[in-house]
């Protein structure tokens, strides 16, 4: 496959992507729409999470094994924050089953390609790993921690997490393809500073999002019970 006609796919899914995105966050929540166009924008994501693959592969000029590492995290981070958006509300009675199997193993695997992402951004003064390094480090520490959590979970664990997790996809639809609209459009450089600032800027809206879904909700962004409440006491 020639690297034009993998870039095209991978953009065609990436609008997708973003359409079904758009419409999930704007449709009434846990109507049949929002469920159904937000199960096929999880599926387009790991769409385009994969297509990744041949365009990398079929970038002219030598082989980057940096960019190739960065890559592979990001497709991790995309295609996991997907699952425990669906898993969330798949096995929302059934917390020990939503935390088996590819979370239990997918938790470690975030949180140390988050550092070594973070470590080859600071080492190599790259702003635009640093800042994306969050997403492993945030979600791979969170899984892990609700692997070895003991004390009750919250009644709305569940939803917590798929908030969770929708909204860190917000950065991940938006933050690229408004630095390179803007771009596009002669508003802004191309630099990695521009780009870093643009995933900042999302990352900004995607906790403010959470932050306003939780209080309407009553979705904790962690899981457990912090204090008591409706005559439960905290774990």
């Amino acid at each position: 496959m020639s690297h034009g006609i993998a870039l095209a796919l991978h953009i065609g899914a990436g609008a997708l992507a973003l359409a079904a995105y758009w419409y999930t966050l704007t449709s009434r929540k846990g109507s049949p729409r929002h469920r159904g166009v937000g199960r096929i924008c999880l599926v387009l994501l790991v769409l385009v999470s994969l297509s990744v693959g041949p365009v990398l592969f079929s970038l002219p000029g030598p082989f980057d094994p940096g960019y190739a590492v960065q890559m592979i995290y990001l497709v991790t981070c995309i295609a996991t924050v997907s699952m425990l958006a669906f898993r969330a509300i798949r096995f929302k009675a059934d917390p020990t089953r939503f935390g088996s199997g590819a979370f239990a193993a997918l938790g470690p695997v975030l949180l140390v390609l988050g550092l070594v992402v973070l470590a080859a951004g600071i080492a190599r003064t790259d702003p635009v790993a640093v800042t994306l390094s969050w997403v492993g480090l945030a979600f791979g520490a969170g899984m892990i921690a609700f692997r070895s959590h003991s004390a009750p979970l919250h009644p709305r664990w569940w939803l917590g997490w798929h908030l969770n997790a929708t909204c860190a996809l917000f950065n991940a639809v938006n933050g690229t393809f408004l630095y390179v609209a803007a771009r596009s459009a002669g508003l802004v450089p191309e630099s990695a500073m521009s780009q870093a600032g643009f995933q900042l800027a999302t990352v900004a809206a995607a906790v403010a999002l959470r932050l306003w879904f939780g209080a309407r909700y009553d979705a904790p962004i962690a899981f457990g019970i912090k204090r008591a409440r409706a005559g439960i006491t905290a774990g």
